[in-house]
């Protein structure tokens, strides 16, 4: 289970929706309090797509990196 501090959550998705990635909405949760609604905009799934993608070169090219290694060891 990943547990996210509050200080830590609300700020970054503060951020996601300054910069429209994310936009929010109030209302009323299952247990009937107030909430507040994130939903990703289309921006932000491009951004994700972005982000995902470097990821995977980073992550490719650490690989490769830890192969050449262990061929060394």
């Amino acid at each position: 289970m990943l547990l996210v501090d509050h200080g830590l959550l609300y700020p970054a998705l503060q951020r996601l929706e300054d910069r429209g990635w994310v936009k929010a909405k109030w209302g009323v949760s299952a247990n009937n309090r107030k909430a507040r609604f994130y939903t990703m905009t289309a921006a932000g799934r491009q951004q994700l797509h972005r982000e995902a993608s470097e990821w995977e070169k980073m992550t490719a090219a650490i690989g490769r990196v830890l192969a050449a290694q262990a061929k060394e060891n």
